[in-house]
């Protein structure tokens, strides 16, 4: 079980998101989405789990800005943490990731960004 480090949301999960399955919230308007998935990153960096977390709607350093915004450091975590830019080729922007979606509009190109990513990293990365 992947733990959400929500212990609400865990216990109703049975635990947590069984591996290799996903999970779809459907959040109220009022909630911002992203504090979720913030959390669980958080909390499986913290247990020295290898993560990657996708951008697609706000840049790389926009995410780090959240996690201070919480207290937390993500570059503490170096290469245990890998960030899939769909942001920045969107606004025209450069990349300093290692991973960047660079037609993201297209939903294959994210396809192949992941995959190259799932082949890079150890097995049980988050």
């Amino acid at each position: 079980m992947i733990e959400t480090g929500i212990p609400k949301l865990d216990e109703y999960l049975g635990g947590g998101i069984p591996e290799g399955k996903s999970l779809l919230f459907s959040i109220s308007p009022e909630v911002e989405e992203s504090n979720i998935g913030i959390h669980a990153l958080h909390h499986n960096l913290e247990k020295g789990k290898t993560c990657v977390y996708v951008v697609s709607k706000s840049s790389p350093k926009q995410i780090e800005q959240s996690f201070r915004e919480f207290g937390w450091d993500l570059r503490k975590y170096g290469e245990q943490l890998h960030v899939v830019d769909g942001y920045s080729r969107l606004i025209g922007a450069p990349s300093d990731e290692n991973f960047v979606i660079f037609e993201p509009h297209d939903i294959l190109s994210y396809e192949d960004v992941i995959d190259e990513v799932l082949e890079t990293l150890p097995e049980n990365t988050v």
